[in-house]
């Protein structure tokens, strides 16, 4: 809670008045106020007076709504008038106005009353497990993998967090492609349940780190809920490039699969393209293409040139967090603006296909196993060079393994036709043609994830 007041006697008062029951912090002005709320808060609830020098009560708490609206905002007042009362609702859009002096009880009850209006409105928690990176600002630290035991609009409760944190502490979360700044709000107590988990509360209220609308997200919607999660950590920006133009895009076969794909930033001109496709259908292989997805985002930064350290450090926490008979063929490709050249290694994963300009195929077939069978790994790295014109189909089983009115297969012949048909179109034309000639062929519903990336020289 915070209160606000230039009179310090009425502070010291409120302090005494609430010791014990509310956690407090005051502030002897409008302008304090404001500068608590950006580097102190979030908090749960403010208290104003009305009369103020310099900045009275309405204007403060028109200008706190801006920098945390999901605040519940109360306005103390020794003298109640009609355009007073109507600009504190309008401009301040307060939750109750009281009258001063304000009997102790009056002020409790009213406290409490917005306190629960405040966890009713914003902590409308989900429970579910997601994977984030979490980077302090402290010398010295590293990025922590760790991930989410339920998440809201305004908060979220972490787990796996092994480096003790600070309350009050600020830190970023990577989510995907996104991040965000909390603040520490709490740290779990060895030996308890919540021995690991960490609470933290959003410092920016419009900040969408999630890319989830809570509000349809109910326990007994469990699928619509990882669907929604999942569409969120495939890439949503793409790297800027001069001489490849690139999308990427899939199409579960349920409401959620194990295909993913991802664009990742390596520096100026520099671009990682990955895509994947997990063991299994549904949730399980959902989970752990999420998994995958964290595991390789919490190790591509540090010395991500090394693409068989990468890889290597990716199979590692696969294996050891995965059952025996799961694993994940996936293609890693490392491209360069300065050299139009791609270094890849193919775990095990359906030969991309290079279709040249004059016409010619090229297959870039597998370099190393799956990830996550064997705890000893090795990889060797091949590389392809571009020319305008060429264009690059990476893509999962989805696609070729498409069945036809007559049992046939849509197959690497298919895919090749309709490369060849829009070769001359930009990529994100030749991918929408390309899934939609699949689509075309296909016979009854689709079986299997179509996951396709398409890059085309320039």
């Amino acid at each position: 809670m915070l209160f606000v007041d230039d009179e310090p006697a009425l502070l010291n008062c409120y302090k005494q008045m609430l010791e014990g029951k509310f956690d407090i912090t005051t502030a002897a002005s409008g302008e304090e106020g404001l500068l608590a709320l950006s580097t102190r808060g979030p908090f749960a609830a403010v208290v104003s007076d009305m009369q103020m020098t310099g900045m009275d009560g309405v204007q403060f708490l028109k200008r706190a709504r801006e920098i945390t609206p999901s605040t519940m905002r109360l306005l103390l007042t020794g003298r109640l008038d009609l355009k007073g009362a109507v600009n504190a609702v309008n401009e301040g859009c307060v939750f109750r106005m009281l009258m001063k002096p304000c009997d102790r009880s009056v002020l409790t009850h009213t406290i409490t009353e917005a306190l629960d209006c405040y966890h009713r409105r914003e902590e409308e928690r989900v429970h579910i497990e997601v994977p984030v990176r979490l980077r302090r600002t402290v010398a010295g630290s590293k990025a922590q993998s760790v991930h989410t035991v339920d998440i809201s609009n305004s908060g979220v409760r972490l787990a796996r967090v092994e480096e003790n944190l600070e309350p009050g502490e600020v830190v970023t979360l990577e989510c995907g492609h996104r991040e965000a700044d909390f603040r520490v709000v709490w740290m779990g107590e060895p030996g308890t349940t919540r021995d690991g988990h960490v609470g933290l509360a959003c410092l920016a209220a419009d900040t969408d780190l999630w890319k989830l609308d809570l509000r349809q997200l109910h326990d007994d919607k469990p699928l619509m809920r990882a669907h929604a999660v999942q569409r969120g950590l495939l890439p949503q920006v793409k790297p800027p490039l001069r001489t490849l133009d690139y999308a990427g895009n899939c199409i579960e076969a349920r409401m959620v699969g194990g295909d993913y794909y991802d664009f990742l930033d390596m520096g100026p001109g520099e671009v990682g393209f990955v895509l994947a496709d997990v063991a299994g259908k549904g949730i399980a292989a959902a989970l752990l293409m999420a998994s995958l997805q964290g595991n390789l985002h919490s190790h591509y930064g540090a010395g991500s040139n090394d693409i068989p350290r990468l890889l290597a450090l990716v199979n590692r926490h696969f294996f050891k967090h995965t059952a025996n008979d799961r694993y994940a063929t996936l293609f890693f490709g490392h491209y360069s603006d300065a050299t139009r050249t791609m270094e890849y290694v193919n775990c095990g994963h359906n030969p991309p296909v290079v279709l040249r300009k004059g016409g010619a195929i090229e297959r870039l077939k597998a370099t190393a196993t799956v990830l996550g069978l064997f705890s000893e790994w090795e990889c060797s790295v091949s590389h392809i060079e571009f020319e305008t014109g060429d264009v690059l189909s990476i893509y999962t089983d989805g696609i070729t393994d498409t069945i036809g009115p007559k049992g046939e297969e849509f197959g690497e012949a298919g895919l090749l036709e309709a490369l060849r048909m829009n070769s001359d179109l930009d990529a994100s034309w030749i991918l929408r043609n390309v899934e939609g000639a699949a689509q075309q062929f296909r016979l009854g519903e689709q079986e299997d994830d179509l996951t396709l990336v398409i890059a085309r020289a320039v």
